[in-house]
């Protein structure tokens, strides 16, 4: 895997395990790398899918949620499957108050996100 900026990676079974650099992610730069570098992950993987595990991260703004629309729109596109893990309640509140609950598929720790690919 390439060198990143805004996220960690690391390949366990059969999922391309990605933890987030920044505690709240705002910074519109940031967002917009963090963009980028999740949409690279896409020609990288060669796993069954991308599992986002939000462990630390305790703030993230509706422009850093576009980023993750798209990432899923474009992991469909590839035959890849995304799963979110570790949401804090602040966070996993954002999803649920958006709806975007029903479009990603949520699952309480990496483990349980990695059994369900």
């Amino acid at each position: 895997m390439s060198e990143f900026e805004c996220i960690a990676t690391e390949i366990l079974e059969k999922a391309t395990i990605v933890k987030f650099v920044d505690q709240r992610i705002t910074n519109p730069a940031r967002i917009e790398s963090l963009g980028r570098e999740l949409l690279s992950l896409l020609d990288e993987t060669s796993e069954t899918g991308i599992v986002l595990n939000f462990d630390g991260v305790s703030f993230f703004s509706s422009a850093a949620i576009n980023k993750l629309i798209k990432l899923e729109s474009e992991s469909k596109k590839n035959g890849l499957q995304l799963r979110l893990s570790n949401l804090r309640p602040e966070v996993r509140d954002l999803f649920s108050y958006t709806n975007l609950d029903s479009l990603f598929q949520i699952k309480d720790d990496q483990n349980d996100a990695i059994e369900s690919l």
